[in-house]
């Protein structure tokens, strides 16, 4: 009968400890920002346009990514990637290139300039890694991730039963 007793006032106190997640989620989130804003500041970006410039970078050994990619991964709009890019394509960190078959698709790449650029900083951003690898450990930063994913398939569950769109 305890048991029952103390796992209904753990389900009582749900809404709290979602509460809890949320804030600290959002927590995270703010000191990731003001990390990332150092490394866009050091290029003259704002962070938006640098989380761009990284996802495109990233996939710089191909022939680039779609627009529709970049705004997938960001959970951002494509017009809201138009937008930022263009920037960036003016200050030669990409390069926006139209499908050969479809002119309506459009694919961004990083260019050697950009490249260069994030080489530049990619000794701060792996110490940045190191040290929370260091300070959580390897197994304790893979619970994390799987957790977080968890957390993000059920938030997605509950989006698609809100009926919200993107």
């Amino acid at each position: 009968m305890v048991d029952v007793m103390a796992s209904n006032e753990a389900w009582a106190r749900a809404p709290e400890l979602v509460e809890q997640i949320v804030r600290a989620v959002r927590s995270v989130d703010f000191l990731i920002s003001e990390v990332q804003t150092g490394w866009a500041s050091a290029m003259g970006l704002t962070v938006s346009q640098w989380n761009m410039l990284v996802i495109i970078a990233e996939a710089h050994e191909r022939s680039g990514l779609q627009v529709k990619s970049v705004a997938e991964t960001l959970r951002v709009n494509a017009s809201f990637i138009v937008r930022q890019s263009r920037p960036l394509e003016d200050l030669g960190l990409i390069r926006r290139k139209s499908s050969n078959t479809d002119k309506r698709v459009v694919y961004l790449s990083a260019t050697p300039k950009a490249l260069k650029e994030l080489a530049r900083l990619q000794e701060s951003r792996d110490s940045v890694c190191a040290a929370i690898k260091k300070e959580m450990g390897e197994a304790t930063t893979l619970h994390t991730i799987e957790l977080l994913q968890q957390l993000e398939r059920s938030l997605a569950r509950c989006r698609a039963r809100l009926q919200i769109a993107d």
